[in-house]
């Protein structure tokens, strides 16, 4: 498959925006202003029913309708919707209830309307967290007995249709695609409607590279769902004025986690523009990410969103979006202060045995260090837990290997080898660059990672940690292929097979991975035997000895080859070997063995 005596494949084996409250929506740094949201209609049924109701969080999903200018606008994006952006809320979240229509408008960057909401007494949500106790619940629950009870202990409290849903409340009415009202579980009924920009240019869909004036749409979606799902303010900050959009003195659920130091709760009856205001979970006494406050002005932007820094640390949750930034960026790899929100308020965090993780910077080319590849390049993933068996493929480019599945930028990668610590695989057609999600699923969960993706990410395959795979060519009297070849090393067998240093005049093939495009195009995923030429010249230095190859490109899937004669000059023993491709260099520390 790889080669003169498979030497590719044994060392790719070895190498060990709209809340129902009031407006919502996000809006670009220099956009238009968001539009209004329908206020919250109450529910006057709270009373008696409620306050035994107290059921625990029932199991669900979050789903997506799509309204025909969705696909429309951008082929196949209902699709990815259902899949990975559910997927990150159905992983993370093991009750979360909503189905949510989704459509391109006229509006900011994206705004949502979570149609006719309720008041629920604050007593039922305390009773629903009891029941829980997942994740920070326990801690939340503290706090929330200590600060918060003491003053809306007595009263209502607001919360979204989705929310209310995945509380399991009966009779909550939802929203239609049009904004009217509708019963739950009924055709065309909703938890909420998004709506995100429909002008051109505005967002980018990972394919092909982030704009500087674009924002990710996935990131600004997101943004929009987590608000339907309850990480707004009943604060409404619209009009120059800072008001209570859910009646006085009532707060959603993300108002009752509002601290401006350890046991200093901030109520929504003390509106106040004073910056400062963090989210936590503890009362105050921790702030999950230090430096990052809630928005206070009255600028229309959600009281509970985030002060965005353009540039800086980016968030989900940010008031503003930050075009040219935030490519791939979602609510599991930010940081994670949005699933810290949603789980305080009752969201319940998926119990996972075993689940995978992947290492800091464990996503490269195979035998390299660097987080950057080349679309249709055999990479390494390096973690825990990401198969539950060893697992080898059998030459047919699958899917899915031993029970594990890995999509780069929401596209499938064909696997060749899986086990609990390592994964390797060839990349899929892809003709984006910039900052792209790695998603690993297996039985026991999914975890997402973020690499770069780019046009060239070389590496030399090696024989060992240092040793460059190659061959010398015969006419006869070598050690493989009938004689027509030895394998590049040093001279002996401390490989625990036969290796010759080359020298000087030599024949030889050195074997890589992610020089970049050829012609003609060899598409991942599918055998081929042949010789595509690189579009971009490769230059090799040996022990600084510049080398022009007579041949450089792909000779079967996903492996270049690169023929060159040894020069002279270029020493003896094991020297450095560096080769050039597009302005970027193969892994430090590559040698090659010479007499």
């Amino acid at each position: 498959m790889f080669g003169a005596a498979g030497l590719a494949a044994r060392a790719l084996k070895t190498k060990s925006a709209g809340r129902a409250a009031n407006n919502h929506a996000r809006v670009g740094a220099t956009s238009v202003p968001p539009i209004k949201m329908k206020k919250i209609l109450r529910n006057s049924l709270v009373s008696a029913f409620l306050l035994a109701f107290g059921a625990a969080l029932s199991p669900a999903a979050v789903t997506f309708t799509c309204d025909p200018n969705v696909n429309t606008t951008v082929a196949g994006l209902c699709t990815t919707l259902n899949t990975t952006m559910a997927g990150i809320y159905n992983n993370t979240f093991s009750n979360a209830n909503a189905n949510i229509y989704v459509q391109f408008g006229v509006t900011g960057l994206g705004a949502s309307v979570g149609g006719t909401g309720t008041l629920i007494p604050y007593s039922t949500f305390i009773t629903a967290l009891t029941a829980s106790k997942n994740g920070n619940q326990t801690a939340a629950l503290t706090a929330l007995n200590n600060y918060v009870t003491p003053v809306y202990g007595a009263g209502m409290m607001s919360v979204s249709v989705a929310y209310a849903w995945s509380l399991g409340i009966p009779g909550i009415t939802g929203v239609t695609s049009s904004g009217g009202n509708c019963t739950q579980g009924s055709t065309g009924c909703y938890a909420g409607v998004v709506t995100m920009t429909n002008v051109p240019g505005t967002f980018y869909y990972r394919t092909g590279t982030l704009s500087p004036t674009a924002d990710d749409y996935f990131t600004t979606f997101e943004h929009e769902v987590d608000e339907l799902l309850g990480t707004s303010s009943c604060i409404d900050t619209n009009n120059n004025v800072l008001t209570d959009g859910c009646g006085p003195g009532i707060p959603s659920a993300m108002d009752l986690f509002r601290y401006s130091a350890a046991g200093k709760l901030i109520p929504v009856s003390a509106l106040s523009t004073v910056p400062g205001a963090y989210f936590s979970y503890d009362g105050g006494a921790t702030d999950p990410v230090p430096g990052l406050f809630f928005n206070t002005l009255a600028n229309g932007s959600d009281y509970a969103d985030f002060v965005a820094s353009c540039p800086g640390t980016y968030h989900v949750q940010d008031a503003t979006g930050c075009p040219g930034m935030g490519a791939g960026l979602d609510i599991t790899n930010d940081g994670g202060i949005e699933i810290s929100m949603l789980n305080a308020a009752g969201y319940n965090l998926v119990t996972v045995t075993n689940a995978p993780t992947i290492s800091s910077n464990g996503i490269v080319p195979i035998f390299s260090t660097v987080s950057t590849i080349q679309s249709g390049e055999w990479i390494s993933i390096y973690g825990t837990n990401l198969a539950s068996a060893t697992a080898v493929w059998k030459g047919e480019f699958p899917t899915t290997l031993g029970g594990t599945s890995v999509t780069i930028n929401g596209k499938q990668a064909f696997l060749w080898y899986v086990s609990a610590g390592q994964i390797n695989l060839q990349t899929p057609n892809d003709a984006s660059t910039g900052p792209v999600n790695v998603v690993v699923t297996t039985a026991n969960g999914t975890v997402t990672s973020t690499v770069t993706l780019a046009q060239f990410a070389p590496s030399f395959n090696l024989l060992d940690a240092k040793h460059v795979t190659g061959i010398i060519l015969r006419s006869s009297g070598g050690a493989y292929g009938g004689g027509t070849y030895d394998i590049v090393g040093p001279t002996g067998s401390s490989f625990g097979y036969p290796t010759v240093a080359a020298k000087a005049g030599d024949s030889v093939v050195l074997f890589a991975v992610g020089l970049g495009p050829t012609t003609p195009a060899v598409l991942a995923g599918q055998a081929y035997s042949g010789a595509a030429s690189t579009n971009s010249p490769v230059v090799l230095r040996i022990n600084n000895v510049a080398v022009t190859p007579s041949f450089a490109g792909i000779s079967s899937a996903g492996l270049y080859q690169i023929n060159l004669i040894m020069p002279t000059g270029a020493g003896t023993g094991d020297v450095p070997l560096l080769a050039t491709v597009g302005g970027v260099s193969t892994q430090n520390n590559v040698v090659v063995s010479l007499q």
